[in-house]
């Protein structure tokens, strides 16, 4: 017998399905078989107790619930084959207690950072959370997985152990370290939310490497800081951390302006920078941010930043919307056709969806408008403020557009019979049949931007708040945080993300959105709805034990578990609702 009729023995097949005729004539099934035989040793070495070992340091953590912790991780793939990240594969882990008894066997997932190469051993550092909601010592087993597919222990790969001290986050130990200023509400669930609003600032603390820090991520997902969620979260943050670290943040930014005074969405500690350029309310984001940082200290307006002063960067970068944003037929503010306040227009189904194109509809949305609208109340503010003598015609002049821009938002995109602004409106032959679409559609967040903005009185206020609660009883929606009611048809966005109704920014539930909702109301004098709204995305909160960037309309997370813009708003709704009384 010789060696490959050995080897087929031994796998169980037989040798004359295989050979028909004689062993020296040349015969393609052979290679057939040999492609079989291949399969089959790479099946077994993948489930060979050495396929991959997953190593962490250090062996023992103290954290907080839900607190960032970062580990070391050694992981040697001895595969044939590369494990790379977006092909389904995490890092999670199983929880046990002390004795070993199994606690939660399935966790949140962790990207991978970066390939697992074949043959190798790769080392990175990852920042996890453990939330889970009972404090004490447990024992946590780190594991790969492949979603929808195994488990690595499953397949006999080594596995990776620590042990965990979790500490109550709501404690006066968590207190004292890190929740220097409480808000005293009177509710003991808004008490609670504020531990958990501190834990999200903390846990999207971005430093560089020499331990300085640089800013905010926008979420635990996200390597970069972001102007638009900076400027969301800039008031709450102000009561927790140093004002020159949220200044260097906001200078950051102008640090990387254009000449002509366009801002980029992002900055990263490599000093990196991009734009989506479908959105426009990054210039305006940073006005506002600037503005909150200026009241704390208003010699900061006096500031030279690469040769221009702050004011003059600020009006710089409004000017430039003004100038390459602006339709002077309708004096309105223009950006790409995204579910409101997004940034995937419909496009494309991949990253191209984030840049205005040949194929883009260009729209005029309420979420821009309004957010303009504010920018340039805050830089008249800001303008008025330094008491120049040059500046009076420039006030003359933004105060000017400034009414002319309110006037034309509530002409055109204010819906008198429906008692709600409109997502969009489209100035094109297509105008009538995307009008036909959206003027069902209740845009949550562009109407509570709108709100703020000043464009609703009292009155219209009080409408939208009655539209709402409609539209939540018809769809059985637990919160205000969905950002459309209903929202784009399946298949009108052909990205991935917004494609399905109820997902991501196309109808899904976003806290930032909820947050700006009860801040609107409470600035408006609705405060017994302001209230009811905000302790029901407050107990939804603390029922998950984090702050997801945006669930779906079953209420699974999405994103980043802690995500810093809806504390930020949250934080600042309870600030302006309770921290007077």
């Amino acid at each position: 017998m010789n060696i490959l009729q050995k080897h087929v023995k031994k796998t169980n097949f037989r040798v004359f399905r295989v050979f028909r005729g004689p062993i020296n004539k040349p015969n393609p099934l052979i290679f057939l078989f040999l492609l079989l035989c291949g399969l089959v040793i790479s099946q077994v070495g993948c489930s060979d107790s050495s396929g991959v070992e997953v190593r962490c340091s250090p062996e023992e953590v103290s954290v907080f619930q839900g607190e960032k912790v970062l580990l070391n991780f050694e992981v040697a793939n001895h595969l044939l084959e590369s494990i790379r990240p977006g092909t389904n594969h995490f890092i999670s882990y199983h929880l046990y207690d002390q004795e070993g008894k199994l606690i939660a066997y399935d966790n949140p997932r962790f990207k991978l950072p970066r390939v697992l190469r074949r043959k190798s051993t790769t080392r990175f550092e990852l920042a996890l959370f453990f939330g889970h909601s009972i404090p004490g010592n447990y024992i946590v087993e780190f594991d790969i997985v492949k979603e929808g597919e195994f488990w690595g222990s499953t397949k006999n790969w080594k596995t990776g152990k620590i042990k965990l001290h979790l500490k109550p986050l709501v404690s006066p130990g968590f207190k004292k370290k890190y929740l220097d200023f409480f808000c005293t509400t009177g509710n003991s669930l808004l008490d609670k939310e504020q531990y958990l609003l501190r834990l999200t600032l903390k846990n999207c603390e971005v430093f560089t490497g020499d331990g300085k820090m640089f800013g905010f991520s926008a979420g635990s997902d996200y390597p970069q800081v972001w102007i638009r969620d900076t400027a969301t979260f800039i008031t709450y943050a102000k009561i927790y951390y140093p004002w020159e670290v949220l200044a260097k943040s906001i200078e950051l930014f102008m640090e990387h302006q254009s000449i002509d005074g366009e801002v980029v969405d992002w900055v990263d500690i490599s000093g990196n920078t991009d734009k989506m350029t479908v959105e426009t309310d990054q210039e305006s984001s940073l006005v506002l941010a600037a503005y909150e940082i200026g009241k704390e200290n208003p010699q900061w307006f006096q500031k030279e930043i690469k040769g221009k002063r702050v004011p003059d960067r600020l009006e710089l970068a409004l000017a430039w919307v003004w100038q390459n944003k602006r339709n002077p037929r309708y004096n309105l503010i223009y950006s790409g056709f995204t579910a409101d306040w997004g940034d995937l227009e419909n496009t494309y189904p991949d990253q191209r969806a984030t840049k205005l194109s040949d194929r883009s509809t260009l729209v005029f949305s309420i979420y821009t408008q309004s957010k303009y609208i504010q920018a340039i109340d805050h830089l008249v503010k800001i303008l008025k403020q330094t008491h120049e003598t040059k500046n009076r015609a420039k006030i003359r002049e933004w105060q000017g557009r400034l009414d002319t821009l309110i006037s034309q938002t509530q002409k055109h995109l204010y819906l008198e019979d429906k008692g709600y602004f409109i997502t969009h409106i489209v100035p094109t032959a297509e105008k009538e049949k995307y009008f036909q679409m959206e003027k069902d559609m209740l845009p949550v967040g562009g109407n509570a931007e709108a709100i703020i903005a000043g464009l609703m009185d009292r009155d219209q206020t009080k409408r939208f708040l009655e539209v709402l609660k409609k539209r939540r009883k018809e769809y059985q929606l637990r919160t205000v945080s969905f950002t459309l009611i209903p929202p784009y048809p399946e298949d009108f966005f052909p990205h991935h993300l917004l494609r399905h109704p109820w997902n991501y920014q196309n109808g899904g539930e976003w806290d930032w959105i909820g947050g700006r909702v009860v801040k609107a109301l409470f600035m408006k004098g609705f405060p017994k709805e302001a209230e009811a709204y905000l302790l029901e995305i407050v107990k939804k909160n603390l029922d998950n034990f984090c702050i997801f960037e945006w669930e779906d309309r079953k209420g699974t997370g999405r994103g980043a578990m802690f995500y810093v813009g809806a504390a930020g708003v949250i934080g600042e709704a309870i600030l302006i609702g309770y921290r007077e009384k």
